[in-house]
């Protein structure tokens, strides 16, 4: 802006320097002054302009201030997104543990012991009840004579893993009742993944 008010009012001036030396070489005035001033008001406007130029074109652009703007904003959006992320993993680790939680309470007494493998999403019911260990082991050898039993058996744990889905609010968890070393049942999103009750 400044520049641009200097730069013409050294128009201006090269204007009247220009009259003034018309005016003296017509009227045998000091035309030498006359050329002299007009020169230097001259000079003057071609350097003011010259830098104003300059100065306009070393200036940051809009673009670069939007350019900058969008990294500054990219940034932000990064560091809350990751925020965001570790947040949601938190909340579904606490869902996770109040879940196993829910489990140990529920199998404990008459079933065994519960497990939790986060990297299979994976629910370990291990038995470790005699009772129930001998049930088993009856309900496998003589299935047609047992087929309410192995019925309860697997709609217990089909509805156990849709509890587990709903509270943990995201599917991919499953269930795994296993005997010794033998995994016997498996039920995944309230499904059964892996049967092996019957021998």
């Amino acid at each position: 802006m400044l520049i641009t008010i200097i730069a013409s009012l050294f128009g201006v001036l090269t204007l009247v320097g220009i009259g003034f030396w018309i005016w003296a070489y017509t009227h045998d005035g000091p035309t030498g002054l006359a050329a002299f001033w007009t020169i230097v008001a001259v000079g003057c406007l071609i350097v003011s302009v010259a830098y104003g130029v300059h100065a306009r074109h070393n200036q940051p652009t809009e673009q670069t201030r939007i350019t900058k703007s969008q990294k500054d904003l990219k940034s932000s959006s990064y560091f809350a997104e990751t925020a965001k992320q570790k947040q949601a993993k938190e909340l579904q680790q606490r869902r996770e543990k109040a879940i196993l939680k829910e489990l140990r309470t529920t199998y404990k007494k008459n079933l065994g012991d519960v497990t939790f493998d986060a990297s299979k999403k994976q629910y370990v019911i291990q038995v470790t009840k005699t009772g129930y260990h001998k049930a088993l082991v009856i309900v496998r050898k003589h299935p047609k004579q047992n087929k309410k039993a192995l019925r309860t058996i697997r709609k217990s744990f089909v509805d156990a893993s849709k509890a587990v889905t709903k509270t943990a609010k995201k599917s991919g968890y499953s269930l795994l009742l296993r005997d010794g070393s033998r995994s016997i049942l498996e039920v995944k999103d309230g499904r059964i993944v892996a049967d092996r009750l019957i021998e």
